[in-house]
């Protein structure tokens, strides 16, 4: 639009002899004499950026472009240099002027593709300098059309390359490592912290959550790609058995199916759906014994929906629960553990398929969440596949946790915060945006973003002022499984322009598209209480960790928080070495919506 309305401009002042277009002619200062003239000429092209026609605008420029972004900054560089030598290569004849024009074009041209429109990346980087060659045949093409015109190039080129890139990169059929923006935009760095962290977080998440096919403590007997019956077509699949503390699977001497600490469990739906097909005639084998002809035994599939059946499989006979076209609810019992089928022992095999045919291809899907049981204790997992020999469990919701962390439009807290010697009082309220997303808005000024998935709390993201308490909040409980088991850990990822603002960041982000040279997580877990009075506490260790040239760096913060037995936040304390201690402790004012 800007374009086209100023050539509009350009042509009506035609009529009008006494206005002429002046052209662009920079003036060239002694004391500037050291540099080489491609650098002039790399500044001039910066200084038309912001509509000017000398060379200090430009200097002034690239010092700003380096404060505000290290990527832009080498963005800048690599464009114009990319357009200097196709340049030199097509138009070996061409002065100082189009070299300047097409330069400055190429720059406004990396920074939209390489960093500011675009994730910035590797492929971002090649794409500035393909972006560059077609700069360069654009600016040729419109100075043949518009000189004799009378027009001015202007940001032609550009808009022409930009906008030409960006449409057809939507009729791709991979996004590849292209990313367009997808969210509200911040610094280049900003974008590739966000939308790496997000990748990271949330790149398995689906739009159902399924949860494990039973209750309790069962161990992965035979996972994907298994070793016996869990190839190509139906790779995908998992078996299940309870094992003891011994790590056997029976009691006693094993010949009987009685023995086996599986046998007539209930089993239950992972998902709400309808009952597709039950098979529940078959009889149980001896031990040792198999059923060939009717593979799968005893059988439930169930229809969720999206496309999307559970089957589970060797059931025992006349267990089922449901029948076909019954509605069945997450957690419903639906059959019990037998030995029907292809099945030598009693065991639970599961699988997700497209359709409700018996025996159907598997698909990947993971599960939505689950612990698994190590000898320290628990450890969370979210959107994934349980391995071989682990022993795994369901999330079972705690009131007081759940409570704690689910939040409701109009829920109201304050708190009193302490640093030092320093105090002052932070009022929250949960509120939605035009979309239903709910976030926490602090009277410091800070919003948190937060959803709750399944049995598992999340904040999403965070904007504004660091010193408030919601910022601290929102580093505490970044990821919280609705649930409480003591030493139960779990890891995640903050965005590393979250954590830290300084030089060691700024210079880091140089080498960003490489590789990210420093990186941010935090470490959390339930502490164990010792007593039914004590309060529930979750312990993080958030730290900032450095890699390559980097690695000598390392930076670490502790903190805790604490929830009464009404369920409610009752204080956050974070201890950071050479800094006074943060401790923000919940008022007496705070209002919960039943």
């Amino acid at each position: 639009p800007f374009v086209v309305t100023l050539y509009m401009f350009v042509i009506f002042l035609t009529n009008y002899d006494f206005i002429q277009y002046k052209g662009f002619e920079f003036e060239d200062y002694s004391f500037l004499g050291f540099l080489p003239p491609l650098v002039k000429t790399y500044f001039k092209s910066l200084a038309l950026v912001v509509f000017q026609s000398s060379i200090l605008p430009g200097i002034v420029f690239c010092v700003v472009i380096l404060f505000f972004s290290r990527v832009m900054f080498i963005l800048s560089i690599v464009g114009f240099a990319a357009n200097y030598l196709f340049v030199q290569l097509l138009f070996q004849h061409q002065g100082e002027s189009f070299l300047i024009l097409s330069g400055f074009n190429s720059v406004l041209t990396a920074f939209a593709l390489g960093g500011n429109l675009i994730i910035p990346s590797r492929k971002s980087f090649v794409l500035t300098v393909i972006a560059a060659l077609m700069v360069v045949i654009v600016t040729g093409f419109f100075m043949k059309v518009l000189s004799p015109k009378g027009l001015p190039l202007l940001v032609l080129p550009f808009n022409f390359v930009t906008l030409s890139v960006l449409y057809s990169l939507k009729f791709r059929k991979d996004q590849s490592d292209l990313v367009l923006l997808y969210f509200q935009p911040g610094s280049p760095e900003e974008n590739y912290y966000y939308h790496h962290t997000r990748l990271a977080r949330f790149d398995r998440f689906k739009t159902i959550v399924p949860e494990l096919p039973f209750f309790g403590k069962w161990t992965v007997s035979q996972g994907h790609n298994g070793a016996i019956t869990h190839k190509e077509k139906w790779k995908h699949a998992w078996d299940f058995v309870v094992k003891d503390n011994e790590g056997s699977d029976f009691s006693g001497t094993g010949s009987s199916v009685t023995d086996y600490h599986c046998f007539k469990l209930p089993v239950v739906a992972v998902l709400d759906g309808t009952a597709a097909l039950v098979v529940e005639s078959l009889p149980n084998n001896d031990i040792g014994e198999m059923d060939l002809k009717s593979n799968w035994g005893n059988t439930v599939i169930i229809d969720h929906g999206q496309g999307i059946f559970s089957s589970t499989s060797h059931l025992d006979p006349s267990s089922t629960k449901v029948k076909v076209g019954e509605s069945v609810k997450k957690g419903d019992v639906i059959a019990r553990c037998g030995n029907s089928g292809r099945s030598p022992t009693p065991h639970l095999h599961f699988q997700f398929q497209p359709t409700d045919r018996l025996g159907d291809n598997t698909l990947d899907y993971p599960i939505g969440h689950y612990l698994e049981k190590n000898n320290d204790g628990y450890m969370l997992h979210t959107f994934d596949v349980p391995a071989q020999n682990m022993e795994v469990q369901n999330i079972e919701v705690h009131k007081i946790i759940q409570r704690a962390f689910e939040l409701k439009y109009g829920d109201k807290m304050v708190f009193d915060c302490a640093t030092g010697e320093d105090s002052r009082r932070e009022e929250w309220e949960v509120r939605t945006d035009i979309y239903n997303n709910l976030f926490i808005q602090s009277s410091a000024g800070a919003t948190a973003y937060f959803v709750i998935v399944g049995k598992i709390f999340y904040m999403t993201d965070f904007m504004g002022k660091r010193d408030s308490a919601l910022y601290w909040f929102y580093l505490m409980s970044v990821r919280v499984p609705l649930c409480y088991e003591p030493n139960l850990r779990w890891d995640d990822r903050y965005p590393l322009s979250k954590v830290m603002n300084n030089l060691l960041r700024y210079t880091s982000e140089f080498l960003l598209v490489f590789n990210p040279q420093i990186k941010a997580g935090g470490s959390f877990r339930f502490k164990e209480r010792s007593s039914e009075a004590e309060e529930y506490t979750i312990a993080n260790t958030i730290s900032a960790k450095g890699s390559g040239l980097f690695s000598f760096f390392k930076k670490t913060w502790e903190g805790e928080l604490s929830i009464d037995r009404k369920g409610s936040i009752k204080q956050i304390s974070i201890v950071s070495p050479n800094k006074p201690r943060i401790c923000i402790t919940a008022n007496a004012l705070e209002e919960k919506k039943e």
